[in-house]
Order: structure tokens, then sequence, then C-alpha cells
């Protein structure tokens, strides 16, 4: 049983089309909850990919943000307006070393 199911994590998915978002694309977010406490989110969009993984520290390395994204594309296979998260070129070191962790295509990495 993966770590993060021992700690009651609950997930809540919105997504936000085109024209809630400003742009010409929608965005997705998957939160991780823990009772009334979201303690990690995932954002992602088609056209920039993941753009933002958070996970609160006390909840880090418990198997949180590898949900979150299994989730996404949990959401993206069931809802075909849904895309699949994708990892983004632009990666933290703590980022893509998370990235490489989860799998999935990498694109070369901008420095940040």
């Amino acid at each position: 049983m993966p770590a993060h199911e021992h700690l009651g994590v609950q997930f809540v998915t919105k997504h936000y089309p085109a024209s809630e978002t400003g742009k010409s694309f929608s965005q997705h977010r998957v939160s991780a909850m823990v009772g009334d406490r979201r303690v990690g989110t995932m954002s992602w969009s088609g056209k920039l990919g993941v753009h933002n993984v958070e996970v609160d520290p006390e909840y880090q390395r418990q198997g949180i943000a590898t949900a979150l994204w299994q989730r996404g594309h949990q959401e993206a296979a069931a809802d075909p307006k849904v895309p699949a998260p994708k990892h983004s070129a632009d990666r933290t070191e703590a980022g893509d070393a998370w990235a490489r962790s989860v799998g999935g295509r990498l694109p070369r990495r901008r420095q940040q």
C-alpha cells in the first residue's frame, strides 16, 4: 500500500476552461487533502505541461506528489477534454529528481 494511503489523503480535482483562465488554454489542478487541509497540489495544462507541484514539508517523501501525478493521469484517461500531465522543461533540482522517479518523457531541462 502506498505511503500516502495511510495518511487518509483525499484528492480534489478542478478544471479551468480557457474562458476562465484568461489564456488560450485550459488549466487543471489536483489537490491532496487531509481533512480540510490541503497538503499538496499539482497544476498542469496541455500547452505548458506540469507547471507546479507542491507538497507541505511535513508530508514530503510520503508518495503524495507521485499520487498527484497518477491522479492527473486518471483524470485524463476518464475525460478526453483533460490532457494527461507531462513534464515541463522548467524543473528545479528537486522537480527534476521527482520527474525522473515517476517516469515519462523528460524534455531537456531549462535550469531554474
